[in-house]
């Protein structure tokens, strides 16, 4: 029997969200990223090659944990996840309760042979990336089977995607409030909120 639309829908909402959970935070990516949508410096283009990056570890991460079809390595990668994400979890914690520091964006503007080359340089030799993407991301996709497997993976693409053009967008439109100390914490808050319901269900699925 097949399962009702509705829950096929959440289950890509889940993927959505797990990811616009996990991705947002000053790395050097996102980082690059903002100031490329601040300077309105090739920032579409920048965006586009950090999404094609991303979204190809995801499903290297998804499909290299669902093809190797072991229980072991699922639950290693799990555990390693679970550990990153409690990691994760008290950094931005405990910058809640740190002065928080503003962020200063050059306004030398960048080729777009350069812009390129630096987008896919932070994205390939970042082993933060690595991490989100194949073992966090894939570890959680290793809780779906069959065709929720195929739309969670769908909907943390379509969440990269989001992430990805939505903050270049808002960078551009606001970059003149976006260097402010309130910004950052409600972005930590926000972060530290769903990553904790997200150590909690994975902790949960673990277990079980």
């Amino acid at each position: 029997m097949k399962e009702p639309k509705l829950y096929n829908t959440f289950v890509v909402l889940n993927g959505i969200i797990f990811v616009l959970a996990l991705f947002p935070g000053v790395g050097p990516q996102n980082l690059n990223t903002m100031s490329h949508g601040i300077k309105k410096n090739h920032a579409y283009t920048v965006a586009l090659t950090c999404f094609i990056c991303d979204g190809a570890l995801i499903i290297l991460g998804g499909a290299g944990l669902k093809l190797s079809n072991s229980n072991t390595v699922i639950i290693i990668i799990n555990c390693i996840g679970i550990l990153f994400i409690s990691i994760y979890l008290f950094i931005k914690i405990k910058s809640l309760f740190n002065v928080h520091k503003t962020y200063k964006i050059s306004n030398e503007h960048d080729t777009l042979k350069i812009s390129i080359m630096r987008a896919l340089l932070l994205t390939w030799l970042n082993p933060l990336v690595f991490i989100d993407t194949i073992v966090v991301v894939g570890g959680a996709a290793s809780h779906y089977v069959d065709l929720n497997w195929y739309l969670f993976m769908v909907g943390t693409i379509i969440g990269d995607f989001i992430w990805q053009f939505g903050l270049v967008y808002i960078s551009g439109k606001l970059s003149h409030t976006l260097n402010q100390i309130k910004v950052w914490v409600t972005l930590d808050i926000f972060t530290v909120c769903i990553l904790s319901y997200v150590l909690y269900k994975t902790i949960v699925l673990v277990m079980n």
